[in-house]
């Protein structure tokens, strides 16, 4: 029996009801405090950060096997797995006592062609934490997607001329937009581990198979559409440029029509982004600051808005540092055609309040065979 609940708590991952979940996160910008409403166009990601920032795009992109892989970062829990009790159910819930865990695994490929980009999406984000230490609860929020989205960014000022890596000496004024198709399964509820109703499914041996699994802990599944809206400016000098943007993604949130299951899916939330970046490039060197102030619409702390990022840039390397949430990340890429690899550490913000619960997490990030080619 206390396999089988072992069993569930891994089946299941995706952390706690208050944490901000995204659709889809850039590797690169997650160690960069995720600071990327005013860079998205900096990699394959764009289309779920700022589709405006596609005006500032002047080639054709193909980002076809880029999978990322996260997962809870351990390495200061080591003592939690020392000697680890097998047989004893409630020595087994005081070591899980309030450890999140997290596991994702998601692949987006990307085609850009100048201001238009279509990606389709694969992700998988588990997450759970236990508390309660006299009468364990599992807090669970799992999410499997798939669809696709396509979106364009058109240039108000500075037309064709003002797209490129490098603006110059000049100014853009993008707008942008994205539709999105989204298929989702997943369940966002708490569990009583040890409750009867489990305990009998356990007991009665009706847990023998993954949809038995699904049956028993309410997994639904449903189908949407999702609109994504954006505006960035850019003012460049030289080798220097400035950029502010701004996204409104899914528009009045993203509800699901249920294919199957009896619990509700778990919406999609809408989000407003404010951000903004400052780059140099040198040629041999360069760099990248950014900010942004996100989700400014939901009911949370200042603090837990703010997000900071910066990263340093040499023929072939990449390193990142970034402030999140009250929490930092790092991160090293090592660009070598035909792949490029990127790895690191970041957290989130798990609780209701600033810097209340953290949750550790690694994640590394891998791209095949890139191809970009100037249109200009």
């Amino acid at each position: 029996m206390i396999r089988k609940i072992i069993l569930i708590t891994f089946f299941l991952t995706s952390v706690s009801a208050k944490e901000i979940v995204w659709l889809g996160r850039s590797a690169k910008a997650l160690l960069m405090g995720d600071a990327w409403t005013a860079l998205a166009n900096d990699d394959e990601m764009t289309l779920f950060y700022n589709p405006a920032s596609l005006g500032a795009n002047s080639s054709v992109g193909f980002n076809l096997i880029n999978p990322k892989l996260g997962a809870t970062n351990a390495l200061d829990e080591l003592d939690r797995f020392e000697d680890f009790p097998s047989g004893d159910a409630g020595a087994i819930s005081e070591r899980l006592l309030g450890f999140p865990v997290f596991v994702e695994a998601s692949i987006f490929p990307t085609f850009k062609m100048l201001n238009f980009a279509f990606s389709l999406f694969a992700t998988s984000k588990t997450s759970l934490v236990m508390t309660n230490a006299v009468h364990p609860t599992l807090k669970a929020d799992y999410r499997y997607d798939r669809g696709f989205a396509f979106g364009f960014g058109y240039n108000l000022i500075g037309g064709k001329n003002s797209r490129g890596k490098s603006l110059g000496n000049g100014e853009r004024l993008s707008i942008g937009y994205t539709l999105k198709y989204l298929r989702r399964e997943g369940l966002s509820k708490s569990f009583d581990i040890f409750g009867t109703g489990l305990l009998d499914d356990i007991n009665n041996g009706n847990l023998e198979s993954t949809d038995d699994f699904k049956r028993i802990l309410g997994f639904s599944e449903g189908k949407s559409f999702g609109h994504d809206i954006g505006i960035e400016y850019a003012l460049g000098s030289g080798s220097s440029q400035f950029t502010m943007g701004a996204s409104l993604l899914n528009i009045a949130d993203i509800s699901f029509r249920k294919l199957s299951g009896t619990e509700p899916v778990p919406e999609q939330d809408m989000y407003l982004n404010l951000g903004a970046s400052f780059k140099q490039d040198f040629k041999l060197f360069s760099y990248t600051l950014a900010t942004d102030l996100k989700p400014v619409n939901q009911p949370i702390p200042f603090g837990q808005m703010f997000n900071f990022g910066a990263s340093v840039s040499i023929p072939f390397f990449s390193t990142f540092f970034g402030w999140s949430q009250g929490y930092i990340s790092y991160g090293l890429e090592v660009d070598l055609w035909p792949f490029r690899v990127l790895a690191g550490f970041y957290s989130v913000e798990l609780g209701s309040e600033f810097k209340e619960n953290e949750g550790k997490r690694a994640v590394i990030y891998l791209s095949l065979l890139d191809i970009d080619i100037d249109a200009f």
